[in-house]
């Protein structure tokens, strides 16, 4: 082989690595939908208290700000209809949206002036059909739903999302999840179903909370992510898995769930 068809070689295997290795960090959309199972009632099954464990670093998520816009209250738990709710499974949702094919159109795009980890309430929300869904049904009570865009990186590299919802009654949801790509698309889940608490149960945890308003700028602040708050744990989602993008994956517990939908986006 001469010295022109090996210069040749070199290069074009420069590129094809360079391509391998450019797919190793992509841009994907997360979306989530939290809920939990209905009649909220005390159940025979005993569940041991969960273990609190949290990353020390945290990545909370933004709202994309529009003047004057009013984030509609799609979480109103106080409908006119509740009699009219079904029985609905969460099975048969997630078959019949896996079973949905896929266009060219389902390709994901970040809006104009929105960031990584940063959710825009003025587009519509991806899985907004199943959480009409599961309001219809008397199964389910829907806590929350956010969606945002990140790159996903290497396990080591992958930072922690923080997931902290409120309703009110007094349950909380609170935890965190993490996506990352070894060979394929992986997703961490570590969920805690809390209550507020009449009862002296004081949790601390100090962690550096980290929040990106303008691209690649982040404000960093050391919290305490249950300052003021006295909570019960009661039940923990702590679950890993291989995911498919594009795909619904529910991960659940006795007492609630959460379905996830992760979403390669289209060059941006």
């Amino acid at each position: 082989m001469n010295k022109i068809n090996l210069n040749l070689l070199f290069i074009f295997s420069s590129v094809l690595f360079s391509s391998f290795s450019f797919s190793d960090e992509s841009i994907y959309r997360i979306d989530y939908i939290i809920f939990k199972f209905l009649p909220d009632i005390d159940s025979k099954e005993k569940f041991k208290t969960p273990e609190i464990t949290f990353s020390d670093e945290l990545i909370n998520i933004t709202d994309l700000k529009y003047p004057e816009f009013n984030k509609p209250d799609s979480l109103n738990n106080n409908l006119p209809y509740q009699n009219l709710f079904q029985d609905i499974s969460i099975s048969r949702i997630i078959n019949q949206s896996n079973l949905q094919e896929e266009s060219t159109e389902d390709q994901v795009r970040m809006s104009k002036n929105q960031v990584f980890f940063q959710n825009d309430s003025g587009v519509d929300f991806a899985m907004e059909e199943i959480v009409q869904t599961l309001k219809r049904s008397k199964n389910y009570r829907v806590i929350d739903q956010n969606s945002w865009f990140q790159e996903v990186k290497d396990q080591s590299l992958a930072p922690a999302v923080l997931i902290k919802t409120k309703m009110d009654d007094g349950d909380i949801v609170v935890g965190e999840v993490k996506a990352y790509k070894k060979r394929f698309l992986h997703l961490d889940t570590n969920l805690y179903f809390a209550k507020e608490s009449i009862a002296p149960a004081s949790f601390e945890k100090i962690v550096k909370l980290k929040e990106q308003f303008k691209k690649g700028e982040f404000v960093i602040n050391q919290i305490n992510l249950f300052e003021n708050e006295e909570l019960e744990f009661l039940y923990r989602i702590n679950h890993s898995r291989k995911v498919r993008s594009k795909e619904l994956h529910y991960v659940d517990h006795p007492k609630f769930g959460v379905i996830f939908q992760i979403s390669p986006t289209k060059n941006i």
